[in-house]
């Protein structure tokens, strides 16, 4: 029998704060990061064991006993290449970079994005270190489970961009792609490819695992805001509540975010924290007052530094990423 709205109020209220959720499906294309909801204050730095994770097939076997036979290759379109050991790559001068990551799969107000503090090596030094040729136009990261994806080779020159080897501190985890990841902020997670075992310099880029089944190439970041607290549904007992949620624009910055609590009829600019990087979320807070009781619809929306304001009209992940207002109801008693 389907689970009531009151049924399911009543099962959340229940459930113990910061417990995590179960995984939910985001997108479509067999695309279903595993996601990690907490109730808790979405925090700066978001720990580890809540990341939401993402891939094709699990970490590589070859990979679970550590890093003893694995090789980085940086080949192809280039005048010297190179392979490196895991040991070598630890001895090469490393960068720290506060990034958040979104999976292009996220709906509205999804929760399958994280921000962490990563540690590597500046992909653009590798890359130059190689010497590409003229000629060649992208660079197409392979994975050791498979997977593949490309970017043009411009970016790996993003002063962002980076192969992490740790994540807040630690050694990179292994469903995180341990013992190397990609990380080029402004795009979604399709594009940082774990566990990367190989790049190649290429004139023309062939079409990574998800391309082939329909999602974009271009992957870039689109606006993003989310409404964190409360929660849909939520019950108020006070005339007035310090509503709090995330916006993100890749690399692109936050220039402000509004609030609705009228049904959209007019919109209130929220309070912005400084974000930790220029490649990291936004955490606002908006105080809402409720001049009476009774059902309130409340919506978020954002605006980055360059691009403008986030689209409003709804559009599903797939395939290249959701756009669209995030809106939720409250109950104030």
């Amino acid at each position: 029998m389907p689970i009531t709205r009151s049924q399911f109020l009543k099962l959340m209220a229940g459930i113990a704060s910061g417990l995590l959720f179960p995984p939910s499906r985001a997108g479509t294309a067999d695309m279903s990061p595993r996601v990690f909801k907490s109730r808790k204050q979405t925090a700066p730095i978001t720990p580890v064991e809540e990341f939401y994770v993402e891939d094709i097939s699990g970490p590589p076997a070859s990979l679970k006993r550590g890093p003893q036979g694995w090789r980085l290759a940086v080949n192809g379109k280039v005048d010297n290449p190179l392979v490196l050991d895991y040991a070598r790559v630890l001895a090469r001068p490393s960068v720290k970079r506060i990034i958040t990551l979104s999976c292009i799969g996220n709906p509205v107000g999804g929760h399958a994005m994280g921000t962490a503090e990563w540690e590597g090596i500046p992909l653009g030094e590798l890359i130059k270190e190689s010497r590409p040729h003229f000629f060649a136009g992208g660079l197409v990261f392979k994975g050791e489970d498979g997977y593949q994806d490309a970017i043009p080779l411009k970016d790996a020159f993003h002063p962002g961009a980076l192969l992490a080897y740790k994540m807040n501190g630690q050694p990179l985890p292994l469903e995180h792609g341990f013992p190397l990841r990609l990380l080029v902020p402004g795009y979604f997670g399709i594009k940082q490819a774990k566990w990367v075992r190989e790049i190649e310099a290429v004139r023309d880029a062939p079409q990574g695992y998800w391309q082939k089944r329909g999602w974009s190439e271009k992957a870039k970041v689109k606006v993003f805001s989310r409404i964190d607290w409360p929660e849909n549904g939520e019950w108020l007992f006070a005339r007035s509540a310090a509503l709090r949620g995330v916006a993100f624009a890749g690399d692109r910055g936050i220039q402000y975010v509004e609030v609705s609590a009228d049904g959209e009829k007019t919109w209130t600019l929220a309070d912005l924290s400084p974000p930790l990087s220029e490649y990291a979320w936004t955490l606002w807070s908006f105080t809402c007052a409720f001049p009476k009781a009774g059902v309130y619809r409340l919506a978020v929306r954002a605006a980055d530094r360059y691009s403008g304001r986030q689209e409003e009209g709804p559009r599903d992940p797939f395939p290249s990423g959701a756009s669209g207002i995030h809106r939720i109801e409250v109950n104030v008693a």
